[in-house]
């Protein structure tokens, strides 16, 4: 509840006291619409800060409620100030995780993803065919490995070049897995159809060129780019599909098919009569949107895009699938650029050019300031710490005089020594023994580097961040101050409590009220067996230790509005009640009391007195901040004021 309370406040706080609306000039705005301690707040600010949710200004009504809800929001803040709450370091911790997320979300927003949807529609405008040649290396090959396959594709590049024909290029040089060439003619591809590093290379392309070797997680390429043309829109698609045989079987049934469309007869009836596709079939025959970026085989692709959609159904067509009949239902077209734009955002979503992680920042970022990974300092370091062998990271001595100021890392200029590595290696694996560590582990460190940065590198990049961290501090000191003061039980005058429980306390009764065991299984078997044992006077408190897979729970309730606890008033005392579903299991009632009605103690009343005591205990704190704070509300200066400025 707490934690729900906390959003609800902060997602309140967002809307209603982080500026949102900018407003034009107006000679209105420095009138003094309110004071708080030595702090005026003024008719601008007072504009600014408020927020109706919609982009109209607000009314004279509106800033009229607004202003002594934003006045106390701002003595809080002193009172806040006053008592330690910005120190305090519980709040100071928070508040910095939340800004360091934010930093992450700062970048995809304003610099990574418009930059990435500028890319990626661009390429969206084309389709690429193209031809490649691989040579498979795997992500840890030794250098020799890598050293060779860049040989192979410069002879592969340089015979391309001298006219040999690509087929022959590529089985002479490409490697072979499951007696297929890894390499040869790609068709027709589009944006976010390959692997972002093959995709980057072809798109720099010009048509006859090819590329200078590359790698992917495939291995290493070159590619020629062959042809280039707009890009075809997707269709969507229905069929009737029938499975390739070996005989002319399927050939003979989808021209059946094709035969009874062609006699007039109905797209779902021929499709429910001939199609061998269990999933389309039940939307009609629907495949989907059929474009050169989805997963198809290119083949399928090919066969659906030379349709023509003006066409109620194609002929049978043949692919790598088997036969279909197609009916091309929509070609994709948009009403605007916006709505364009809107689609392209979200096929941007389904690649790898954009992904909402903080890892696709710290990446984006490392390449950005340049980062600058020292192999060399490393290498020097694994060499020193596998020498302690078995020795426990968290003991191992300093490092040797100078070797520990050798740079393994560059990030934004900065250079990050074999020291500063071995304080995150021990701080991080202590416990490990010395000659467990991996050189993978700089690469988690640069991570590290990257994110301890990120904050000062957002308020460098973007001053207006400093403004969204600072309004965040502030909410969350406010909440806490409100939680302290109005929600928390462990700082209410209980005594206040106590005289409200006893000048009210015929308000604070139980009803008479079912006592009631609730017994559970997956099986009606298995709860007839309970029935028996209790009926037979056994204790429902000993069902669970007599029969098993049964749950079984004690309690009492005053609610028979819901299912299938309505059932309890119409019960016996030592009775069972017919089997009911419940929570998608089976389960019976055995009604053991009804317990008679009765005041509550003062400790059971407890939750209802604080809840109802709750708006005279703001209320009255309120009042103490506004007098503590000489709050004072202008209402006249800010009617004069709206009006001069409407």
């Amino acid at each position: 509840m707490a934690n729900q309370t906390y959003r609800l406040f902060l997602s309140l706080f967002l809307l209603c006291v982080v500026p949102s609306l900018i407003y034009g000039q107006s000679k209105n705005d420095k009138t003094v619409v309110g004071k708080v301690g030595n702090q005026e707040v003024t008719y601008a600010e007072l504009k600014k800060n408020y927020s109706s949710g919609s982009s109209e200004e607000p009314t004279l009504d509106d800033l009229e409620s607004f202003l002594p809800i934003y006045l106390d929001y701002k003595a809080k803040l002193l009172a806040a100030k006053d008592q330690g709450y910005f120190e305090d370091s519980a709040l100071v911790a928070e508040h910095e995780s939340y800004v360091k997320q934010a930093a992450y979300a700062f970048w995809l927003e304003n610099e990574i993803k418009p930059a990435a949807f500028d890319e990626f529609k661009k390429r969206a405008e084309m389709e690429l065919k193209t031809y490649h040649i691989l040579v498979a290396v795997g992500p840890d090959a030794p250098q020799q490995q890598v050293d060779e396959a860049l040989s192979k594709l410069k002879q592969a590049r340089q015979e391309i070049t001298d006219g040999v024909p690509l087929d022959e290029v590529n089985g002479k040089y490409s490697t072979v897995r499951g007696g297929r060439s890894m390499g040869g003619d790609i068709p027709w591809i589009s944006v976010g159809r390959t692997v972002q590093e093959f995709e980057d290379v072809v798109y720099g392309l010009e048509v006859g060129e090819i590329s200078e070797p590359f790698k992917t997680q495939f291995g290493y390429h070159i590619v020629l780019l062959q042809d280039k043309r707009e890009r075809t829109p997707a269709r969507l698609v229905n069929h009737i599909f029938v499975r390739g045989t070996g005989d002319s079987t399927a050939y003979d049934k989808i021209h059946n098919a094709y035969n009874a469309l062609e006699d007039g007869q109905p797209w779902n009836l021929v499709l429910n009569q001939f199609t061998e596709d269990g999933a389309s079939k039940r939307s009609n025959g629907r495949i989907g949107w059929v474009s050169y970026r989805q997963n198809f085989a290119m083949d399928f692709v090919e066969a659906v895009v030379s349709q023509d959609p003006s066409e109620p159904y194609s002929e049978p067509v043949k692919t790598n699938y088997g036969y279909h009949i197609f009916k091309i239902d929509s070609v994709e077209t948009y009403a605007s650029e916006e709505e364009r734009n809107q689609a392209l955002m979200e096929q941007l979503g389904d690649t790898p050019y954009f992904e909402e992680s903080n890892q696709f920042v710290v990446e984006f970022l490392q390449k950005k300031f340049d980062d600058q990974k020292h192999f060399e300092a490393e290498d020097l370091y694994k060499e020193w710490i596998m020498a302690f062998d078995s020795s426990e990271i968290s003991s191992l001595p300093e490092q040797p005089a100078g070797l520990g100021d050798e740079t393994v890392y560059t990030f934004n200029g900065e250079d990050y020594s074999l020291d500063d590595y071995h304080a995150f290696i021990q701080n991080t694996y202590g416990a490990r023994t010395a000659n467990a560590y991996r050189s993978n582990l700089l690469n988690e460190y640069t991570l590290k580097v990257v994110d301890n940065n990120i904050i000062d590198l957002t308020l460098e990049k973007y001053p207006k961040f400093s403004k969204q961290s600072e309004s965040y501090l502030n909410g969350l000191v406010v909440y806490n101050i409100n939680e302290e003061n109005i929600w928390s039980p462990a700082t209410v005058d209980t005594s206040r409590l106590h005289s409200i429980y006893e000048e009210n306390i015929s308000k604070y009764q139980y009803p008479e009220r079912p006592f009631y065991y609730l017994m559970t299984a997956r099986h009606d078997s298995t709860l007839m067996k309970a029935k028996d044992f209790v009926n037979n006077g056994g204790s429902p408190d000993s069902v669970k230790v007599r029969i098993d897979r049964i749950g079984v729970s004690a309690d009492s309730t005053t609610n028979f509005t819901q299912e299938p606890f309505d059932r309890l008033s119409e019960m016996e005392i030592d009775s069972f009640s017919e089997t009911f579903e419940y929570n998608k299991i089976r389960g019976i009632f055995w009604l053991e009391d009804r317990l008679q009605a009765r005041n509550m103690t003062f400790d059971e009343a407890f939750n209802r007195i604080l809840a109802e005591f709750q708006p005279q205990r703001e209320k009255e704190w309120l009042q103490q901040l506004r007098d503590k704070y000489n709050v004072k509300v202008h209402v006249k200066k800010l009617r004069k004021a709206f009006d001069k400025d409407a």
